[in-house]
């Protein structure tokens, strides 16, 4: 009779993992069977099953109701329950009620199924040892196909093996009930084996990966799991060994090769990046760019403790100090010094610190990153000069400067600005504060705060405003701006305001003094060129009379030349009054 394996499971997925896992191990896919709940389980018979796989929560049953239902129903069938959760208290339970092993979903493969497969089938035999023939025992151990040996724990001695241990070990199966189970691991092994025994451990137990030893002396990667049982009357404990040897190569060339490709993330990066003991700051790790950072070798080995701090500049000791302190209760830590370099020059570092607590015995370790920020230090330094440049001639400057946010609050202000308010109203404004205070008149305010609601819409322009302040007039020109931001959105108005008052008053004198000049220019084009045309007329009458003497006639060439001269001069003016006057 082809017996079922049944698998209770509501989740596609899980059911599909694990029955594609059984088929690899070449079971039958159609001996699989899909249960959804446990009334579809209990409808098979005992004898028609050969392991139930339980997914729970099966029916929102506590784990303890199902695997008690399971058991009372499938008495002699192993059943493993399957859990998303790793809960010691669900395997605990699980196991308490007939279980025969609990596993967490996503977290083994077709290998380790078949281990826990074997385990269990041999673990529910054991359990009912006195219900079914030693012949069938007897039979299942030796022909497993998996190493296996029984060892008397008093004495650690082999009591039997089976055949798969015979061939895997190479020794005979009297060589092997000869020998004790220390002698088929490495010496440097036998300490922490002898204290692994000495330790109290459950009825069964996954042992873990150890190191075993063939005849021949070679040494291979297993993993073991032990049961311990009664055999006759002494104490022994049922061990299966599965090779993961060949796992273990490539999980060693796979960390290799990750290791490897590590190294050359990490020599690549230009970041520090070193790792020390948190006690004696002895130097574990660091890569490439840690010793072209503090100009050291790997092979110069200077960077210890004490040597490392004589590097430090004096002034910033206590800085590093307090910082190695602070980490310790922080846990993670940053700091900034200085640090004599090998060439000479002195760099500004900045280090990110991180704690590490060691466990089972092993120091603290302190790892960190540092980089060089010299440039950018020396680049601030001289932005922020040059800001204190800007601020010291913004702040010398006749003109008021300042600039507000949307809600018309004071962002920046200038000195003249402040001493301007002040002087009006006697306060001194300040970033945050309101731009349009009690000082000014009211038609003042309202002018103002609609060239702010302009500028906030995105309007430059300039205005000049007349105001009686202190029984005196002053004009003022203002020139609003917006801010705008990197994303485009204005966040606010830049205003400078400049006294034209004198201005206004030289343009005034000097259009007085344009009327003065067109009034002369007027009296010149008009009632000077007048008497100019009648001399010249006159001149002419001179050139019709033939009783003037000669040397008469000389002068009077000269008299005209000179008025016609002088009515050129006066033309001239007149031009450059109609100049003046477009």
């Amino acid at each position: 009779m082809n017996k079922k394996i049944l698998i209770i499971e509501t989740d596609d997925i899980d059911f599909l993992l694990l029955s594609n896992q059984l088929c690899i191990l070449n079971y039958q896919q159609d001996s699989i069977i899909r249960c959804f709940s446990l009334a579809d389980a209990l409808k098979f018979s005992p004898e028609s099953v050969s392991i139930i796989f339980a997914g729970i929560p099966i029916d929102n049953e506590p784990i303890a109701i199902t695997a008690q239902i399971l058991y009372n129903h499938f008495a002699h069938i192993p059943f493993l329950l399957l859990s998303k959760e790793d809960n010691f208290e669900y395997a605990a339970m699980a196991l308490k009620n007939g279980a025969q092993d609990f596993i967490i979903k996503g977290t083994f493969d077709a290998e380790q199924l078949l281990k826990k497969i074997t385990y269990s089938t041999l673990r529910n035999e054991l359990t009912h040892k006195n219900e079914f023939k030693y012949t069938d025992y007897k039979k299942h151990f030796d022909h497993s196909v998996i190493p296996m040996w029984i060892i008397d724990l008093d004495t650690m001695h082999f009591v039997e093996v089976n055949k798969a241990a015979i061939d895997k070990y190479e020794y005979s199966k009297e060589e092997f009930l000869s020998m004790t189970i220390l002698d088929i691991h490495p010496k440097e092994d036998m300490e922490p084996l002898l204290e692994y025994f000495d330790s109290d451990k459950s009825e069964h137990f996954d042992a873990g990966y150890w190191r075993h030893i063939k005849k021949t002396g070679e040494v291979f990667f297993v993993n073991i799991y032990y049961h311990y049982t009664e055999l006759g009357n002494r104490q022994t404990g049922l061990s299966f060994s599965f090779d993961v040897n060949e796992k273990f190569k490539k999980s060693g060339n796979l960390l290799k090769e990750q290791k490897e490709q590590l190294d050359s993330i990490l020599y690549s990066i230009s970041d520090a990046i070193w790792s020390r003991n948190a006690d004696t700051l002895e130097l574990m790790y660091a890569n490439n760019a840690f010793y072209k950072l503090f100009g050291f070798s790997a092979e110069e080995g200077m960077l210890d403790n004490d040597s490392f701090f004589n590097f430090i500049h004096p002034d910033d000791h206590e800085i590093f100090r307090q910082a190695m302190q602070a980490v310790r209760t922080s846990g993670s830590q940053k700091i900034e010094y200085r640090y004599y370099h090998k060439d000479g020059s002195i760099k500004i570092l900045q280090a990110h610190l991180s704690l590490i607590k060691g466990t089972d015995g092993k120091p603290d370790t302190l790892n960190g990153t540092t980089v060089d920020v010299t440039k950018e230090r020396a680049l601030q330094d001289k932005i922020r000069k040059s800001e204190q440049n800007l601020l010291t001639t913004i702040n010398n400057t006749k003109d008021l400067i300042w600039s507000v946010n949307t809600n018309l609050e004071i962002i920046f202000c200038n000195k003249p600005y402040q001493q301007s308010v002040y002087e009006i109203d006697g306060t001194i404004p300040k970033p945050g504060d309101y731009v349009l205070g009690d000082w000014g008149t009211d038609n003042f305010i309202n002018t103002r705060k609609s060239d702010y609601e302009r500028a906030l819409k995105g309007e430059s322009f300039i205005t000049i405003v007349e105001e009686n302040f202190g029984g005196i007039m002053l004009c003022k020109e203002f020139s609003n701006n917006p801010i705008i931001d990197h994303d485009g959105n204005i966040i606010g108005v830049n205003c400078i305001a400049r006294d034209i008052s004198e201005q206004k008053r030289q343009f005034l004198k000097i259009q007085e003094q344009n009327e003065k000049l067109k009034e002369i220019a007027w009296i010149q084009s008009h009632k000077v060129r007048a008497p100019v045309a009648t001399i010249l007329g006159l001149i002419e009458l001179f050139n019709y009379d033939s009783s003037v003497p000669d040397s008469y006639m000389d002068l009077v060439g000269m008299l005209k030349t000179a008025t016609n001269n002088l009515d050129k001069i006066i033309r001239e003016v007149v031009e450059k009054t109609e100049d003046l006057n477009k």
